[in-house]
């Protein structure tokens, strides 16, 4: 536009890729105007809610973003734009500062009474990074929507909006964004503009970009003393709707998301790069298609669960396609990290040898229970014109297969099944199998490595003695921890001296609200249990279950509650299997801690925050009801002065703690997006539609553990991160039926450092790097390394900021890279 202004797309670029679907011919055309500024893009790829990804899933949105605009050789303005998402993370001052964003302008998340009132301030990161943000008016981003185009109706318009500006105002200069959600650019716009601008004097008005808003609002800030605000924005209760009740809507398809990507970021990604790092095939491209369907899953409505079930039918298929990507990459992979040769395996079916491949998903060296899958051949199936019925049922099945340098596998669970083995120049060969769930014990698999066991006919002894888990009637014990049942389902857990009582209870309310807001009343189903049995005896991997119906006149849950304790862990772990067929209900599992007068803890982007109890005037409480319950990653901890618990989750995002105890919630059902007659939340929050998917009926499912420990100290807190690769990312294998020699060890890349979580092993965005992450999770400076395998040696290391631009050569020696990680930092190094 000449008169200096631009069109926003929102902070996304997403757009740019879905108009040159249907408009190609025009790419040079949006190119030169997102160059000169009458468009301005990004610098998200979608505009995401930014509290429930993990933050290496924040980080591949921007990256995306980054993508996008660099293929039309442009950039974003230097702004985090997220005006509409429901909170923000304490960490995002410090993603915006590592993509060299200065400012962030937002909206939902800060207004309340307790946080200091005006338009500008800094945000402090934990790191300490800090960035300027500006802070929308009360009615948002849709403040200057469809202005008049008389002047006495603009006059009219202008005092109204000064009403919303001037009290708030700190830098003297606001923004005024010219649209709204659902509409389209407007109508006469150049005449309203110039109509405003006589009406407002003597406030000066004109047309600008958000870059040049921001490039404005930096320099007035150098010149002035702002408040600082630290933590998570969670909080604009009496200001603007916070919407901090979506967190459980349709939660277990936010489960199926959580669970893609981190398999993404810990079980493709790191090998990927791996083995392009070795001089193998680089397959960044093909990571990042395996990532766009999970971005698109990201925007707020869209994952927040808070749309119409066409939305959450698409985000249903988008997160299958991610999961068949993410595992065919890590196959491949892992193929090449061991040097297997699809080719020549398969024109040399006779001498195949089957070998276990285990993974250890963590960066250091693990022993322990590993789930594997052992897979023995049954027979041939042929395939094409010809082939006769193949009968399974009348083949002698193979006995379990014992493996070189271990010890006998205890076999969970049996299956026949199909396999096929691949090739590129051949047809498929398609072998009936049967596969073995088994536990075994492994000893001192490589940082984030591979190791192999051949199978043989010979009884060999596992390399030293296993404490073994035993089972007697309803208890069962590893010498760690002990868990009891009673007969009418209650259970015990001791460990560490400790001894808890009711270990934990059902909770079932009725829920009348809608996909954003919670309305909870009165008790619903009852529970009733039906039985208790042992499922599995040891000697490394025990399990109870208890089979539970929760009921009322109009509709039931069945459940399987599976308890786990295997050998050398130091928690319990709590399995989920259910089938709803109720409606208008929350069902939560309650855990006691025995953590009495303790604080909150819980995982979130780049580190865990502390959070409290958020209190609120009764003015703000009528226009929204502060929501009790939080976003959960993947744990949530409790310490007082003597004790801790920790509880751990591979997906549930909500968590409630109260007194000792910590709530999940399994499922909210509802069957509306909005409704208008809330107590919670008066008024619609979105259009209404009927949504009864989001009821959630029929199957769902959870995987829990808990383990208590000591008070919050650095070492605790760095047990707490190692459990949790334990509990999330266990060791486990699978069978290469078509090796055809045992490989060798694969050592990928140890991480050393009291209080450093890996977050991830990436190929960079250009393949030149290995690009490795990690976070301090203390509150102070902490020594740290990274340690490659031998096999190529660095050449170069730098560190770098979240974009991946370089900022400071390192030294290597003997292939480890060391640093200082200042507290709470995020450190981010390319290696090459």
């Amino acid at each position: 536009s000449s008169d200096g202004s631009s069109f926003l797309l929102d902070g996304q670029t997403i757009v740019l890729e879905d108009y040159l679907d249907v408009r190609p011919q025009r790419a040079s055309e949006l190119a030169s105007a997102l160059r000169d500024g009458r468009l301005e893009g990004g610098p998200w790829f979608v505009l995401a809610d930014e509290l429930i990804p993990g933050g290496e899933g924040l980080v591949r949105n921007l990256l995306a973003g980054k993508r996008t605009l660099r293929a039309l050789r442009a950039e974003s303005p230097s702004v985090l734009y997220c005006p509409d998402s429901f909170g923000h993370p304490a960490a995002l001052p410090e993603l915006a500062r590592g993509f060299g964003l200065p400012a962030i302008v937002l909206w939902r998340g800060h207004g309340g009474a307790s946080i200091p009132t005006g338009d500008a301030f800094w945000w402090a990161a934990p790191n300490g990074d800090r960035a300027l943000v500006y802070h929308l008016a009360r009615p948002g981003y849709e403040l200057g929507a469809n202005l008049p185009l008389e002047d006495e109706a603009a006059r009219r318009r202008w005092t109204r909006t000064l009403e919303q500006l001037q009290h708030r105002t700190t830098l003297d200069v606001v923004l005024l964004l010219n649209g709204a959600d659902h509409h389209a650019r407007q109508g006469g716009r150049a005449d309203a503009i110039r109509s405003l601008i006589r009406v407002a004097v003597p406030d000066h008005v004109q047309s600008s970009a958000l870059r040049d808003f921001a490039s404005d609002l930096e320099k007035r800030a150098a010149e002035r003393d702002l408040p600082v605000v630290r933590g998570e924005l969670r909080d604009s209760y009496g200001y603007a709707w916070t919407l901090q009740g979506t967190f459980a809507s349709r939660s277990p398809q936010k489960r199926r998301y959580a669970r893609r990507e981190r398999e993404l970021v810990r079980d493709t990604e790191p090998w990927t790069a791996f083995a392009a790092f070795q001089g193998r095939a680089p397959r960044r491209q093909l990571v990042h298609a395996a990532w766009r369907p999970l971005l698109l899953c990201q925007p707020h409505d869209t994952l927040c669960g808070c749309s119409v079930d066409q939305v959450a039918r698409a985000m249903d298929s988008r997160l299958e396609s991610v999961a068949t990507q993410s595992a065919g990459l890590r196959e491949d992979a892992v193929l090449d990290l061991i040097g297997h040769d699809r080719e020549d395996a398969r024109q040399r079916r006779d001498a195949w040898t089957p070998v276990l491949i285990v993974r250890n998903r963590a960066p250091r060296v693990r022993s322990g229970v590993a789930i594997v899958e052992l897979t023995s051949t049954i027979a041939d199936v042929p395939v094409g014109p010809g082939s006769a019925h193949v009968a399974i049922s009348k083949r002698i099945l193979p006995k379990p297969p014992r493996l070189t340098g271990l010890g006998a596998a205890q076999v969970l669970a049996r299956r026949i099944d199909n396999e096929r083995t691949e090739a590129l120049r051949a047809y498929p060969d398609n072998d009936a199998v049967a596969r073995l769930q088994a536990a075994v014990w492994m000893e001192d698999v490589p940082a984030y490595g591979l190791t192999a066991f051949a199978f043989t006919t010979t009884r060999s002894r596992a390399p030293r003695k296993v404490h073994r888990v035993r089972v007697e009637h309803r208890e069962m014990s590893n010498g760690l921890v002990t868990v009891r049942f009673d007969e009418f389902g209650a259970v015990t857990l001791e460990q560490d001296e400790r001894k808890l009582l009711d270990l934990l209870d059902w909770e079932s309310r009725r829920d009348r609200g809608d996909l954003y807001t919670p309305a909870i009343g009165g008790a619903k189903l009852t529970p009733r249990l039906l039985n208790t049995k042992v499922i599995h005896r040891g000697p490394l991997r025990a399990s109870l279950e208890q089979r539970w119906r929760l009921r009322d006149a109009e509709g039931r849950v069945d459940v399987r509650l599976r308890f786990t304790l295997d050998a050398g862990a130091a928690w319990v772990r709590v399995s989920v299997s259910g089938v709803n067929s109720a409606r208008d209900h929350r069902l939560r599992l309650r855990f006691r801690t025995g953590v009495e007068n303790g604080i909150t803890v819980a995982d979130a982007a780049f580190g865990p925050v502390e959070r409290h109890v958020l209190r609120v005037g009764d003015a703000a409480a009528r226009m929204e009801a502060p929501i009790k319950t939080a976003p959960l990653h993947r744990y949530v901890s409790l310490f007082n002065a003597r004790f801790g618990a920790t509880l751990f989750s591979d997906g549930l995002s909500e968590y409630e703690t109260s007194g000792d105890t910590v709530a999940v919630t399994l499922l909210r059902s509802v069957g509306e997006l909005s409704r208008s007659d809330l107590l919670e939340r008066p008024g619609h929050a979105g259009w209404p539609a009927p949504t009864p998917d989001a009821q959630c009926i029929g199957p769902f499912e959870a995987e829990l553990a808990l383990m208590l420990h000591g008070s919050r100290t650095s070492a605790m807190v760095d047990a707490i991160e190692r459990a949790a690769d334990d509990v999330l990312f266990p060791l486990t294998g699978d069978t290469l039926r078509s090796a055809l020699r045992v490989p060798e060890p694969v050592h990928g890349v140890a991480l050393e450092g009291t209080g450093l979580a890996f977050s991830c092993a990436k190929e960079s965005e250009d393949g030149e790097w290995l690009v490795l992450r990690c976070v301090n999770l203390l509150e102070q400076e902490t020594a740290g390394a990274w340690r490659l395998a031998a096999g190529r040696n660095v050449t170069e290391a730098h560190l770098a900021r979240l974009d991946e631009t370089p900022v400071t050569p390192l030294e290597s020696q003997d292939n480890a890279i060391s640093f200082l990680a200042p507290a709470r930092a995020t450190v981010t190094i390319l290696v090459r």
